[in-house]
């Protein structure tokens, strides 16, 4: 005769569980309620901007993973240590990004964690002293409570591994199905758009802020890299690739077809590069460009629109190497080298197309390979070689400079160029300017408007800027003394978080999205003053400047340009050089840029129905960069 458990034994269960569950949940609120508190500011309304249901609906959602670590580790102090723990880390992070970067920590973002030396040299030792005491203190204060506490024996009695088995697989099902948050039908999504959500495209901080921590983090999840345009099909993408086709044929009647036969092409994304003497409100004692102004006055160039301040480097990269704008992407889709090209074998770009016009294609980064997954994303884009800070000639940083200096990265671009006979493609990506810039140089250039430790950063980047300047200008002289044709183009990817949140008022967002570019050629040089341009058009510039003919894919840019000079998420210039909304546009730039979205889908994540007939010349044959899935 099996026994029955008796009433009380079956109480005293009962109260065990409804402790857990309350332990569950209180732990889960004050999870959600810490990183809330991150997100708007320490000392501000968690509930100011979002809503009381929404911060239950987070709640849950932390209560879930709560669970599940608890159903694990089988110790109530020990849970209580891994979520405090991991709620502090996720919250210092988090508002050490929107400090550095004014965006939130994505999903994604997990990628860079695992670098942990270039984290610490970003934040500051005292920022990981910090958060590592703080971790200690947390870990000690469970460890010895539990020494004193009673009862926390229960979830690991044997006799409980069946229900923790069966909470382990309900909470691993519950998290699986959230994680699809932005997949259609999703009840978690839909619930929070009745609790009153309102999913901002042109701002993600806006969606943490409002939407709370939990709901922001949710809504960058597994979410496709574009939607389906409307018409996307093989008969219209057809359509489009004979359009483009004719309008190239009409571009190249005047164009020589040979033109980059002989001609190297080396773009240049300088790390940080701005132009501090354009904000309002700051002042700096020494113009820390003067070359590069004086450059830019004799050449095509203008202002850069970039996608964030302080970060985004990868991202303008891809932008001048592929022609495929941020701003048609999800806005969650924040890094494609990460989350979009390691998944493909071949990725349609200007490497490919100038690899066919018989180009040496080098890229050049003086840092480590695995940042942003270049290592993998550089061969899949086609380039023949990459020099990193571990095999480049020159390694040699400035004064106190973290980092290896332009004046090496332009030495091992002449080196390259030099040895190489064949016309080379080279991509340069600097890391001489790139954040924390304090202490770095013995004489920084004096910066007044701001103050403190941020007065401290600019200045040392001032001077970090005069360097920069310096090496550019033996750089471009040796270019012009050379004997080989070479087009270059230089861009600064981004402004760098020294600048406080009052420097940002005062400019407004599209200024301090603004960096200096250029087009130079040491045979010839079209001088025309662009409006704010994106770097999608920048590979337009060097066929322009070189006389040379252009795939469709390119016309189609040319095009673009003429109407939608520049656009990121939230921003769209038009033809008058003003920012305007989409439905503001013109008809002509409405269909362009129509074109242009169907042409980018299916490029990047579509089935490149139009690859051969818009990026490459059909009927011949492609290198590995240039062949169709």
């Amino acid at each position: 005769m099996v026994a029955r458990p008796s009433l009380a034994a079956t109480r005293v269960v009962a109260l065990r569980v409804a402790r857990l569950l309350l332990i569950t949940c209180l732990l889960a609120a004050a999870s959600n309620l810490t990183l809330q508190a991150f997100q708007v500011g320490l000392g501000n309304n968690v509930f100011e901007a979002t809503t009381v249901d929404m911060f239950l609906l987070g709640t849950c959602v932390i209560a879930i993973v709560v669970l599940l670590t608890l159903a694990v580790v089988g110790r109530v102090w020990l849970t209580v240590c891994i979520v405090g723990i991991a709620t502090m880390v996720l919250g210092l992070a988090n508002s050490k990004k929107l400090e550095l970067r004014l965006e939130p920590i994505f999903p994604s973002d997990w990628e860079m964690g695992i670098h942990v030396r270039f984290l610490a040299q970003m934040v500051g030792p005292g920022f990981v002293v910090l958060t590592l005491t703080l971790a200690l203190v947390l870990f000690a204060i469970c460890f010895f409570s539990a020494r004193f506490a009673r009862g926390d024996q229960p979830v690991r009695r044997k006799a409980q591994w069946l229900p923790r088995i069966a909470v382990v697989v309900i909470c691993c099902w519950a998290l699986a199905y959230i994680s699809h948050f932005n997949s259609p039908g999703n009840l978690v999504h839909a619930a929070y758009n009745a609790s009153g959500a309102k999913w901002k495209h042109a701002s993600q901080r806006w969606n943490y802020t409002v939407n709370g921590f939990v709901g922001g983090f949710l809504y960058n999840l597994n979410v496709p890299a574009m939607k389906v345009p409307q018409g996307y099909s093989a008969s219209e993408m057809q359509r489009i690739s004979r359009k483009y086709q004719q309008v190239a044929a009409d571009m190249n009647t005047t164009r020589d077809s040979g033109a980059l036969d002989d001609t190297n092409v080396v773009l240049v994304l300088s790390e940080s590069f701005s132009d501090p003497t354009r904000l309002k409100g700051v002042s700096v004692a020494e113009d820390p460009m003067p070359y590069t102004r004086e450059l830019m006055r004799s050449t095509t160039s203008g202002n850069m629109l970039a996608q964030r301040v302080g970060g985004g480097t990868a991202n303008m990269e891809f932008e001048a190497l592929t022609g495929q704008s941020l701003a048609m992407f999800q806005p969650q889709m924040n890094t494609p080298y990460q989350m979009i090209i390691p998944d493909e074998r071949t990725f349609p770009s200007a490497v490919g197309y100038l690899e066919q016009q018989g180009h040496t294609a080098i890229a050049v980064h003086p840092y480590k390979t695995y940042m942003y997954k270049r290592e993998q994303v550089y061969p899949i884009l086609g380039f023949d070689d990459l020099i990193s800070n571990q095999t480049i000639d020159n390694a040699q940083k400035l004064e106190e400079g973290r980092f290896i200096s332009d004046q090496s990265a332009f030495d091992e671009v002449l080196g390259q160029i030099d040895t190489i006979t064949t016309p080379l493609l080279v991509n340069l990506v600097t890391m001489q300017n790139h954040y924390p810039m304090a202490d770095s140089y013995a004489d920084p250039i004096e910066v007044t408007g701001i103050t403190g430790e941020q007065r401290t950063q600019a200045e040392n980047y001032a001077r970090g800027l005069k360097y920069t300047d310096d090496a550019l200008r033996q750089f471009i002289e040796s270019v012009e003394a050379s004997d080989e044709k070479t087009v270059v183009v230089f861009y600064g990817d981004h402004l760098p978080s020294v600048w406080p949140r009052s420097t940002h008022r005062a400019n407004g967002k599209r200024r301090m999205l603004e960096t200096p570019f250029f087009v130079y050629a040491n045979f010839d040089n079209d001088r025309r003053q662009l409006p704010t341009t994106s770097p999608i058009y920048f590979m337009n510039h060097v066929f322009e400047t070189a006389g040379a003919t252009v795939p469709p894919y390119y016309a189609l840019l040319a095009e673009l340009e003429k109407e939608v000079p520049a656009m990121e998420h939230g921003i769209i210039i038009n033809s008058d050089n003003k920012q305007v909304s989409e439905d503001e546009l013109s008809p002509r730039a409405k269909e362009l840029l129509r074109d242009y979205r169907l042409v980018q889908y299916d490029l990047s994540v579509g089935q490149r129905y139009s690859q051969a007939e818009m990026f490459y010349p059909p009927n011949e044959t492609v290198s590995a960069s240039g062949s169709g899935d």
